[in-house]
């Protein structure tokens, strides 16, 4: 009995060499890309060197009517100063193009100061000199709207404001008092986003305005400048 024992305890200690597992090999490494390695003088891998990112849209813009109102002040040298209060509205095709009904219900005409001083002169045969300009009073005319570009902007130290940067041309014509002149205009000018659907808008236009003077019709070049708002529904 003893011996049986003794047979199975050593038979249990001996390795059976048809079970005996095989070593496992040693991993061969793999040395890394040297181009992705980071230099002492590069806090930026190579790997991000080509890598851009876009930002999302300050809101979606495709398919929604929209509502510009906005004011106009030109910079010229005529005789008058020209305020137009203009509601236009509009259709966004796309994020990036839109078109709108261009309306100027009213004009506020201010005289400036040269004219005064031109009738105070007296001209050689004896006649009072004149200084003399047609008025508008309302226009209409169509404008096309592309931007192409968006951002955002900070505002301090906290506040950031996203916006569109967008070029603007358009066709117009414009009633005065006496007679009907064309107008033509090109601009750049930024759209600041104060919510899901409404914006603070700036735009400075050249403009190739037909106006009178003196009983001279004529096209004049003249800067424009633009604010108000636009609501999109």
């Amino acid at each position: 009995m003893i011996l049986r024992a003794l047979i199975l305890v050593f038979s249990l200690a001996m390795p059976i060499s048809g079970f005996a597992a095989d070593p496992i090999p040693a991993a061969t490494p793999t040395p890394l890309d040297a181009n992705l390695k980071s230099g002492t003088d590069d806090e930026v891998s190579s790997v991000f060197r080509d890598m851009g990112v876009v930002q999302r849209k300050a809101m979606n813009k495709r398919r929604r009517f929209v509502v510009s109102s906005f004011t106009t002040l030109d910079f010229s040298d005529g005789p008058y100063t020209n305020y137009a209060l203009n509601v236009n509205p509009g259709y966004a095709f796309s994020d990036f193009f839109e078109v709108y009904l261009q309306l100027t219900p009213y004009y506020i005409v201010s005289k400036r100061s040269i004219v005064d001083y031109v009738e105070s002169l007296q001209l050689s045969n004896n006649e009072q000199a004149r200084l003399t300009s047609a008025k508008p009073k309302y226009q209409y005319g169509i404008e096309f709207l592309w931007a192409p570009l968006y951002g955002k902007d900070s505002f301090g130290v906290s506040k950031i404001l996203r916006s569109d940067t967008f070029f603007k041309f358009g066709a117009s014509q414009i009633q005065y008092d006496s007679t009907r002149g064309l107008g033509f205009k090109a601009g750049v000018g930024k759209t600041f986003f104060l919510g899901n659907s409404i914006g603070f808008r700036f735009c400075v236009d050249y403009g190739y305005i037909q106006g009178v003077i003196n009983d001279t019709k004529a096209f004049k070049g003249m800067m424009l400048l633009e604010t108000g708002v636009s609501i999109y529904l």
